[in-house]
This record gives C-alpha cells, structure tokens and sequence, in this order.
C-alpha cells in the first residue's frame, strides 16, 4: 500500500507539472470524425509507466495527418529500446454516430525487428465512445517473438473538459504474470491539451499507473 501511494503521489506531482505546459487539439483517442482538409497535422504523445516492481517506462508516439492519410512513429511501443514506423489511411463516417478506420502497415527496428500490421479504431454516440488499437508483430529472427498487442478504451465525456471510463491493454514492454491488464483512466481536455492517468489491476498485487500528455498542433 505505501508503495502504491508514493506512485500515484509521483504520477500526481508529473500531472502538475507537465499539465500547465500542455498545448494541443483534443487527442486521438477522444472521438470525432477527422477534417478532411489539405493542411498537415502533427501530435506528441507520452505515457510514463510508473511500475512499482520493475523501472519506469516512457512510451513515446508522434503522429502526422493529412487528409486521410496518416503516419505515425513509437518508442518503447512494441517493446523496450524499439522504435516503429508506420503509414495508413483513415476511412470515417456518421454524425450522431461516429466511426473511424485507420488500417496501417508499419516495421519495427531495434531490440525487436518485425513486420506490423495494425488498426486503429473509433466509435462514438452522445457521450458514449470506443477507441481501440491493435497490432500484431511478426517478428523476423524468431516465430517465438510474434505477439499481439491492444489498447481498449471505453469513455463517458460528461462536459467538453473530462473524460472518465474503463481501459485495458496487452503489452511486453514490463514482465506481467497477467494476460490483459484492466483498469480505470480519467482525462482532462482542455481545448490546447490533454492529460490522462491511468490505474491497472488495482485489485491485484501487480497493479500499475500510466501518465499520458498530448500535444497537438
């Protein structure tokens, strides 16, 4: 318990500090149809895992859009001391109910080399939404290095600044004896920024916390 408490005072302390600087549009993962325009568009995303058995983890993702075509690049995404590239294309429709499609072709390249195909996904109705991302690394040294990842959110958007619902994710980026991580998340949005934390397998002794800023311009 003392060691959860340092962590989340630690995830808190993170949250006041990098919040104020935040400066961005609202984050992918909040729901909408993308603009279809000719103009370029760019984020920066990290997430700080706070892991109270192992060392902390920083995954970092930028992305760029134009029109429906998007490119992304991670670290520490795949696995530790990894990096991946990716390009797709997005396909949206719906007004009072939204949907987007982005299929992606990506390689990964460093203490993992693979091949990825991958999908990012969103739906969204009133105040209700889904987000998903999923991939699965073919690795090209070994069959035994094949892995599927995901990341689930399901959210409630009561006002235009808070976000609140339920996560889970499946990764290899730290040892977990769990197949899937399950959890809680709370996001902040202002209209130049987002923060997100997040809080897995509270009720385990493998729990963890992940701090999310966003930039977006």
């Amino acid at each position: 318990m003392r060691e959860m408490l340092l962590c989340f005072r630690r995830s808190l302390l993170l949250l006041v500090f990098v919040l104020p600087n935040a400066a961005g549009a609202r984050p992918p993962d909040s729901l909408g149809t993308p603009v279809k325009h000719d103009l370029w568009e760019f984020s920066v995303a990290g997430f700080y895992y706070t892991l109270p058995s192992d060392d902390d983890v920083l995954v970092a993702v930028a992305r760029a859009d134009r029109g429906s075509l998007h490119l992304e690049a991670r670290y520490n995404y795949e696995d530790l001391r990894t990096g991946s590239v990716f390009a797709g294309w997005t396909l949206s429709a719906g007004e009072s109910l939204t949907a987007a499609l982005t299929p992606m072709a990506g390689m990964a390249f460093g203490s993992t080399t693979g091949i990825i195909p991958a999908l990012e996904m969103s739906l969204g109705y009133a105040m209700l939404d889904f987000y998903a991302e999923s991939e699965y690394l073919f690795d090209v040294h070994e069959k035994s290095g094949n892995f599927f990842y995901s990341w689930l959110e399901l959210g409630v958007t009561p006002n235009d600044l808070l976000r609140v619902g339920l996560t889970a994710q499946r990764t290899r980026i730290f040892q977990s004896p769990l197949e899937l991580d399950r959890g809680l998340f709370a996001q902040v949005t202002p209209e130049l920024g987002s923060m997100s934390v997040y809080a897995f397998n509270l009720s385990t002794d493998y729990w963890f916390l992940v701090v999310g800023l966003e930039i977006a311009w």
